[in-house]
């Protein structure tokens, strides 16, 4: 399934932190044997990023919506914080110092900050997230430091809607047709 904040994601940290990335990354069930039959298996948990700067490592989870569901006010702040913990699994750590790295990797979490009615809460959200060790970063962020960044009209597709939302938000633009 195509992810468009994904892919905006992903040339976030191409072009503004010069990562070498590597997506969508599946974390297969264990097969196990109960009685004698083979249990489990199949497609598990998926990582949505794992990128290097060449330094240090980078596990990216990415939970942005256009129209997140929002739970009742009296759950509201543990469920969410709860599904970004879920996002940073056993599973997947397991996986990734198996294959990957055994070294510390530097978690980030990027989030929509339309799930957010107060600026407190966010800033409660990311000193939650912070004491796990996960560094959340809006996708407002995001968005702004491509933007502010991207400079050329790339050859993905990604980077085309960059580019062109770029222009369309600059006051001073001035749209030639191309020749």
């Amino acid at each position: 399934m195509i992810n468009a904040f994904e892919d905006i994601v992903n040339v976030w940290l191409q072009e503004v932190h010069n990562h070498f990335t590597r997506s969508n990354i599946v974390v297969h069930k264990e097969t196990r044997i109960i009685r004698g039959k083979k249990h489990g298996g199949g497609r598990g948990k998926e990582i949505d990023f794992l990128s290097t700067d060449g330094h240090k490592y980078y596990w990216v989870e990415v939970s942005v919506s256009l129209s997140p569901f929002l739970p009742s006010k009296t759950i509201y702040n543990k469920k969410i914080l709860d599904d970004a913990k879920m996002k940073f699994a056993k599973e997947k750590q397991t996986y990734i110092h198996s294959y990957i790295c055994n070294e510390d990797i530097v978690k980030w979490f990027i989030y929509s900050p339309k799930i957010f009615n107060k600026r407190t809460d966010e800033e409660a959200y990311r000193d939650a997230l912070k004491k796990e060790n996960i560094e959340a970063i809006s996708f407002e962020r995001v968005l702004k430091e491509i933007c502010n960044k991207l400079n050329y009209f790339g050859y993905d597709a990604p980077r085309q809607y960059l580019y062109l939302l770029k222009l369309l938000r600059d006051p001073n633009r001035t749209l030639s047709p191309l020749r």
